[in-house]
């Protein structure tokens, strides 16, 4: 539906001459609302400082995981608080009285498979509509820019998925902004020593 300006203006005055009468009521919660608006605006965080020390991230990114130095395409999201690894042949051994888990990876369909065995760090049931999932939790080396820590990820099938490696919140938080507006900002360039 098209309005004309004329028949705009006409509304507005219209809703001007039929709004209420201010009363004294009024103006005080007016005034208070404005108090709470300018405390909060005190109390709101400077955005840059808060910005100043960290590194932005594009929503992809080309990561790499040690051990290995294995590239791989992966999305950075901060609506999932772990990240998250697409796995393979999923199969637990005993390892010296510790559970570990075995599993394959791919980058991509092109790419060849690179087998893990790594300690399991914590095994988590995911609730689904579809019925529960127990998921390993591993911790392997992750690097996204100059950004390298130790990361958990949880190991489930994403073969279904666009991108085979989901970064999550525990990686990126204190440290990272994500742009939702861009893609591939920075290659790894992480100083690791890959051994493991």
């Amino acid at each position: 539906m098209k309005v004309g300006t004329a028949s705009l203006f006409a509304l507005l005055l219209l809703m001007a001459t039929v709004a209420p009468a201010e009363t004294d009521e009024d103006a005080d919660e007016t005034a208070d609302d404005d108090t709470e608006e300018a405390e909060a605006e005190d109390e709101a965080p400077d955005l840059e400082a808060v910005f100043a020390n960290k590194t932005l991230f594009g929503y992809i990114e080309t990561v790499q995981l040690e051990p290995g130095s294995i590239r791989a395409d992966a999305r950075i999201d901060t609506g999932a608080s772990r990240s998250s690894l697409h796995a393979e042949d999923i199969e637990t051994f005993d390892h010296s009285g510790d559970t570990w888990v075995r599993f394959r990876f791919r980058a991509s369909e092109d790419d060849s498979s690179h087998g893990f065995e790594r300690p399991v760090v914590e095994e988590i049931t995911i609730i689904q509509a579809s019925g529960d999932e127990t998921r390993y939790v591993i911790r392997l080396g992750l690097c996204v820019g100059d950004r390298f820590a130790e990361t958990d990820f949880t190991l489930t099938d994403r073969g279904e998925l666009t991108y085979p490696v989901l970064v999550g919140r525990s990686f990126l938080a204190d440290t990272a902004v994500v742009s939702s507006q861009r893609e591939y900002t920075r290659d790894p360039n992480c100083t690791t020593n890959g051994d493991d």
